[in-house]
């Protein structure tokens, strides 16, 4: 219940921009007195008052007389008493509008959904530096702002609404809304393999102790390798262009993480092979090292698990902040599902990875508008390793990049950007005269094998 007290005083409305408003406006305190205690007061300019007589007694016979100077002073100090809730008043809320989704009406295409999104001040701090709301029409690719009487008008003949969702007002004061991690250590634990004829004797990697669990900023080691579900279905034009209909489909099929420091750096904690029921049409096991059978937990030897096993060591990896490093970990990134970017919006419900723990060795070794260099000729160039003969292994290719990485930093540290830039320049110079192609050993005798093994004890030595 209000008790709305109206005062008003002989000043001039100085708020309004009008001369009518100047000369005849009326600055006026509306004071709401609720009771739960809260009171609230603010200021209005009106133009206009209501006189309020008393009410007369027709069964009196005698008129009673009244002070016009009373009659005004109770016009206009009016206290009323109202049904309403107070903001603060105790068990109440006030709720926001802060997303509408309408079905817009298309007899052609049977029409389609978008959603009228309420931005708020958080976001547009963080990536303008400047504190407003903003309304935003999302349908499908096409993100543009817009009033916010659109995202509330409806027209049942083409914009049926369909959900309107509303917030509890500045819940992100009265709530702690930072983001807690619901995944603990205990995932890079071991686990049980799903494949029925996997050995100690054939382990791949070796968990994380306890002592050994990663902290923000620490360097991890990541390779992934992908088999193919569905084959790219193209046509060929009239001009002989190719056209693509439907691009192949990629699925992950393994992912390795290796130690990025301390005495068993280059050591993998996780080398998980990824069960899928659908059927792989191409294991592309020259590029992948993925092989038939590899993925069948009735017959393979591997440590193999599940996409939502693994996807949880990686949440739980990236949550914490360690910085992956690898050889084209945007496109490994693309296809395992996980979306690199500058800010952590939104990772509550999707899983993020912030830039800065990203350190991709195919752009710290790239000139700008010249070729991308491949993981091989770089191994060979600056680390003098032969690796990826006949086929790939994501364990080699996570610790040859982590070795491609203390690389630069050797060289950043030897002579700044200048020399780096000067070696990346005979780096492209070399690569031009070979045509890309690193050159047959001279000896064969696996010298590039026996460097890896000096470099980084080997999981059956640990």
């Amino acid at each position: 219940m209000y008790f709305i007290v109206n005062c008003s005083c002989s000043s001039l409305g100085s708020s309004s921009e009008s001369a009518i408003g100047k000369l005849f406006g009326c600055e006026v305190e509306n004071s709401s007195l609720c009771r739960c205690g809260k009171e609230t007061v603010r200021s209005t300019l009106t133009l206009l008052f209501t006189m309020h007589y008393p009410e007369q007694n027709s069964q009196e016979k005698t008129i009673k007389e009244y002070d016009f100077a009373e009659i005004l002073k109770k016009s206009i100090c009016l206290e009323q008493s109202t049904q309403a809730a107070a903001e603060e008043a105790e068990g109440a809320s006030l709720y926001d509008l802060v997303v509408t989704v309408p079905h817009i009406l298309d007899a052609r295409t049977g029409g389609n959904l978008v959603a009228h999104i309420k931005v708020g001040e958080t976001y547009h701090q963080r990536k303008e530096g400047v504190t407003h709301q903003q309304w935003y029409l999302f349908n499908d690719f096409l993100i543009e702002p817009i009033d916010k009487t659109e995202a509330a008008q409806f027209d049942v003949s083409w914009k049926v609404p369909a959900i309107l969702y509303y917030a509890k007002r500045n819940y992100h004061t009265k709530y702690d809304l930072r983001i807690k991690n619901p995944i603990d250590a205990s995932v890079l634990l071991t686990e049980a393999s799903l494949a029925r004829k996997q050995r100690k004797s054939h382990a791949t990697f070796i968990p994380l102790m306890v002592s050994e669990m990663p902290q923000a900023g620490d360097l991890v080691g990541l390779d992934a390798e992908f088999v193919t579900l569905n084959q790219e279905e193209a046509e060929l034009r009239s001009d002989g262009t190719k056209s693509t209909i439907k691009p192949s489909q990629m699925s992950v099929a393994r992912i390795t993480c290796v130690r990025g420091q301390g005495p068993n750096e280059g050591v993998p904690f996780i080398d998980d092979y990824i069960s899928t029921q659908e059927q792989v049409v191409d294991y592309l096991t020259q590029y992948s090292g993925i092989k038939p059978g590899d993925l069948d937990a009735k017959i393979s030897s591997k440590h193999l698990t599940t996409l939502k096993s693994t996807y949880l060591k990686l949440r739980f990896l990236i949550d914490t902040g360690v910085r992956f490093v690898g050889h084209g970990l945007q496109k490994d990134f693309r296809v395992i599902n996980l979306l690199v970017c500058h800010f952590s919006y939104f990772s509550q419900i999707c899983c993020l990875v912030l830039k800065d723990q990203v350190i991709d060795t195919v752009y710290l070794f790239h000139l700008p508008r010249k070729r991308m260099i491949s993981l091989r000729f770089l191994a060979w160039y600056f680390l003098d390793l032969n690796i990826q003969g006949e086929t790939h292994d994501s364990i080699e290719d996570a610790r040859t990049a982590l070795q491609l990485y203390r690389k630069y930093l050797e060289l950043s540290r030897g002579g700044g950007n200048d020399e780096v830039r000067k070696v990346l320049k005979g780096l492209y110079e070399k690569g031009r005269q070979l045509d890309w192609k690193v050159p047959d050993s001279d000896t064969g005798d696996g010298q590039g094998s026996l460097k890896t093994a000096a470099v980084f004890p080997s999981v059956m030595g640990l």
